[in-house]
């Protein structure tokens, strides 16, 4: 029960910051480059792997910590903007892949 809310509220925070940065489920997904259902179950509660965490907290402007507990400070600046950033983390993750 205590994880459903935890949940909950990890979901509401995605939401937050998601209306703060003027993205919408689909939006978001296509910066992360992920299905944007995904982007509607982490809204719902659901768990977010470790992943997408980060990628998720860079197009949030905000940490991963503060999305797992609501803990910290919400606003993250990054030095670069937040898609470039997106960009160079997908582009090493393919490499690693590679």
């Amino acid at each position: 029960m205590a994880e459903e809310r935890t949940n909950a509220a990890r979901g509401k925070r995605i939401e937050e910051l998601m209306d703060r940065q003027g993205w919408s489920p689909s939006d978001l997904g296509r910066a992360m480059r992920v299905d944007r259902t995904l982007i509607y179950g982490w809204k719902s509660g659901r768990a977010v792997s470790s992943a997408h965490l980060e990628r998720l907290a860079v197009a949030l402007e905000t940490t991963r910590h503060y999305i797992q507990t609501g803990e910290g400070d919400a606003h993250y600046p990054r030095e670069l903007p937040p898609l470039l950033y997106l960009k160079q983390l997908a582009e090493e993750r393919d490499a690693e892949e590679s």
